[in-house]
């Protein structure tokens, strides 16, 4: 009997290492570095022809999506976990800036999994390829927003700037009714305590540094 409860016990550290361990994401949803489950929304006739974050034209007939940390270009497989109906998409734009939605299709793969009607559903997130490989592509990512322009000349005349002193600096399109926005931004970090680091050093200089989560 005591043999038995001692291979028990040493067999225990074995059983935890094997195991596969999800972890809660950013917002609630689940993860384990390659599958993220949570709620899906859709978007369509008000965006259609504006510009997405990737520069390309939205179109609501396009298999594309927008999500707020996977690498521009990933593409992903998006199941309705509702009726098991899946589609495979292309991550163009940024978003769902609504707390608690983790991918926003467009129309036309929203139709081809079911919820249209619903508006949202309960999915799974499967990475099938992307730009750039790493262990968990659904981990909190933080940026430092330098400023917002509606002229565009501005934004990339700040960014040459900015060039200069750091590695990392882009112009982020987003389209507000009949207004544009070009966002600045600089980095992409895991570590939120790099990008207040980065975003302290600017206000030190001028700038309105702001940590964004992306």
């Amino acid at each position: 009997m005591k043999r038995g409860v001692w291979l028990l016990i040493l067999a225990l550290p074995l059983l935890f290492s094997c195991a596969s361990i999800t972890r809660k994401g950013v917002e609630g949803y689940q993860t384990d570095g390659n599958t993220q489950i949570g709620i899906a929304s859709w978007y369509g006739d008000q965006e259609h022809g504006n510009k997405t974050a990737s520069g390309e034209r939205f179109s609501k007939y396009d298999y594309t999506a927008a999500h707020k940390t996977l690498p521009i270009g990933t593409m992903v497989r998006v199941t309705n976990l509702d009726n098991g109906q899946d589609v495979i998409v292309r991550i163009n734009d940024r978003g769902p800036f609504k707390k608690g939605r983790i991918i926003d299709l467009s129309y036309a793969p929203a139709k081809a999994i079911g919820m249209i009607g619903e508006g949202t559903a309960k999915v799974k997130v499967e990475v099938l390829s992307a730009p750039r490989e790493t262990s968990n592509y659904f981990e909190a990512k933080y940026s430092v927003q330098v400023a917002s322009f509606t002229d565009q000349q501005n934004a990339y005349y700040l960014k040459e700037v900015l060039d200069s002193k750091h590695s990392d600096v882009r112009i982020e399109t987003v389209d507000f009714g009949d207004y544009t926005f070009y966002r600045v931004k600089i980095g992409q970090f895991s570590d939120k305590s790099k990008a207040e680091k980065i975003a302290a050093s600017l206000r030190r200089t001028g700038y309105i540094g702001k940590v964004i989560q992306e």
